[in-house]
């Protein structure tokens, strides 16, 4: 089947017009001879047949059809392989040698004369206007002959409509007025290619023109793309600032303010960035951040500057404005920094949040004047991006740390209602096996030592037992041991298994102490509710009493409960001495 396929396959990419890339003219051509040579095929099988039922002349007419099928076949060959005028041409000069022999052997030859006009008109599809008039001039002289021979008595094969000089001109005149309008059409095609050519150069010529344009465009954007792309890559960095786990909300902090330098010296190509944020005094802008290499000396060194006193940064960060210098040399307020000697210009832009400053974007360059009034724009949101990510990062600091606070709370006195649940509940354990579900109240070695470590303990000596601690908040409530039989040993899915089921009791049994506990709280309040309902029945002090002591007694189970007031010399007594302490 493979092999019929790819027969089949074969066939049909012969069978089909061949594609060039590259090259429209020869497209068209091969587009338009592939239709006549399968036209041939198809011609020479039916003439086979015709032959065959209506010919006298068999082995003329198979030797004439034979012949064709040879030159169709070779013309498909050339064709294919790309050299489609060579194919063009032998199709042409074979059709055109048959159509002539035919019309001279023929009974009546007037149909091979329109065969013959039309292959004229072939040949300028084909091949052009030039190969065109030599098949018209060669069909007229050989036609021109014919008749001179038929004039000088010289007998053919068959009987041919053109028998004399006057014929032949009527012939003549109708193969010139056939080829004359397709002449013209070829002519007026060929003027349109020209000017399709003449369409596509002036097309190019604009495209080029237009990728110029293209290029200075993209030349006078590219410094917006570097603002769009430090204002996402922050962006990106600050998201991640305020979004990472508690325990890493510094952390990230720190590799922002590292990101935010990076970003503007490279997407802007700036000599040095810098960032300052102040102390809690707010007396000191501490550097936090670089991008050059004199700038971590700087930071090796705890760079800072007094804010108000020194430099641009700290005039900035005392104001709360920018501040520009395009040629440091002439401004009073630069501060001559020995590790970044090349600066030229320098530009500070506060990190403003909630209108508080709390620190300075520093952007330094080896330019003078190299900074636009665009580029102060985008820096300054940029800065006011990094102070909204810090603000949002302290927050979320103090949030984490609030949480964090609660959750220890939380986990203590879980930890601590747990042990005085087991301290309340010394014996609690069940077994299952084949005999059902009992207590049970052995604990083995390795159940010790899952509920002292806190890890499964899987000992190599018993192969068909593992113990899994039951955990609450880190507090180990119990053991869940499982066995097999006798030299079956555990998967890692019936372990892992296990694992899960033993996380799943542990919540449930959470969930059923915090209801008991609930429950308890509950019937502690009602009982409250009760007893305190009795007492305040009656306004009289003594019923009071007697009632307070009978509903305590009964509701606490004691064996007897004594209320009794203080005696009155005691009581004042107690006050003086109170009194006197207080004084004291």
């Amino acid at each position: 089947m493979k092999e019929e396929g790819k027969l089949i396959d074969r066939l049909r990419a012969f069978l089909r017009a061949p594609i060039f890339a590259g090259d429209e003219e020869k497209n068209r051509i091969a587009g338009l001879l592939n239709p006549l040579l399968l036209g041939s095929f198809i011609t020479v099988i039916f003439g086979v047949v015709a032959a065959l039922l209506f010919f006298t002349a068999k082995l003329a007419a198979g030797i004439l059809l034979g012949f064709l099928f040879l030159v169709t076949l070779a013309a498909k060959l050339l064709l294919q392989r790309g050299r489609v005028r060579e194919g063009s041409s032998l199709l042409l000069v074979a059709l055109w040698v048959v159509a002539s022999g035919a019309g001279v052997v023929s009974v009546d030859g007037n149909p091979f004369v329109a065969v013959t006009v039309s292959l004229v008109v072939l040949a300028g599809l084909l091949l052009g206007r030039g190969p065109a008039l030599i098949m018209l001039a060669a069909s007229s002289i050989f036609y021109l002959l014919l008749a001179i021979l038929r004039g000088q008595g010289v007998s053919t094969p068959a009987v041919f409509p053109i028998t004399n000089i006057s014929t032949w001109v009527v012939l003549t005149m109708g193969l010139v007025l056939v080829g004359g309008p397709l002449l013209q059409a070829l002519r007026g095609l060929q003027e349109s290619l020209e000017r399709t050519r003449h369409a596509n150069q002036e097309l190019e010529a604009r495209r080029q023109e237009l990728e110029v344009a293209i290029a200075t465009r993209t030349a006078e954007l590219s410094r917006r793309t570097s603002y769009l792309g430090a204002t996402t890559a922050i962006a990106s960095a600050a998201g991640g600032a305020v979004g990472g786990a508690m325990s890493t909300v510094q952390q990230d902090t720190q590799s922002l303010l590292a990101r935010v330098v990076t970003v503007i010296s490279e997407q802007f190509g700036f000599y040095h960035t810098g960032l300052f944020l102040l102390d809690p005094t707010e007396t000191w802008a501490v550097l936090q951040a670089v991008s050059s290499e004199g700038g971590k000396r700087m930071m090796v060194r705890g760079h800072r500057l007094r804010v108000g006193a020194e430099g641009i940064v700290g005039t900035v960060a005392a104001r709360g404005e920018v501040r520009l210098a395009q040629d440091v040399g002439q401004d009073a307020v630069f501060f001559n920094n020995p590790d970044l000697p090349k600066t030229r210009s320098e530009i500070a832009l506060p990190l403003r949040a909630r209108n508080k400053v709390i620190g300075v974007l520093d952007v330094q360059s080896q330019e003078s004047l190299a900074f636009a009034a665009e580029d102060v724009t985008v820096l300054q949101a940029i800065a006011d991006q990094v102070a909204v990510a810090i603000t949002n990062a302290d927050l979320l600091r103090q949030v984490a740390e609030s949480v964090e606070a609660e959750r220890r709370l939380y986990a203590e006195r879980s930890r601590e209602a747990w042990q005085l649940f087991l301290r309340q509940n010394l014996e609690l354990s069940y077994v299952s096996d084949a005999k059902g579900t009992n207590p049970f109240d052995v604990w083995e070695p390795r159940m010790q030592a899952a509920a002292q470590t806190g890890a499964p303990v899987h000992l190599e000596a018993e192969q068909g037992a593992v113990a899994v601690p039951l955990k609450v908040r880190d507090q180990v409530i119990g053991v869940l041991d499982g066995r097999k039989p006798s030299g079956v040993a555990w998967t890692e899915s019936e372990l892992a298994l296990l694992q899960v089921l033993a996380e799943q009791l542990s919540v449930a049994l959470e969930s059923g102490r915090l209801y008991r506990d609930t429950q308890l709280r509950a019937a502690r309040e009602r009982l409250v509710g009760e007893v305190s309902g009795r007492i305040r029945e009656t306004l009289d002090l003594e019923t009071m009493l007697r009632t307070a002591a009978e509903q305590m007694r009964q509701a606490l189970d004691l064996e007897d409960l004594i209320v009794r007031l203080v005696p009155g010399a005691q009581l004042q007594s107690g006050g003086e001495d109170a009194a006197q302490d207080a004084a004291a």
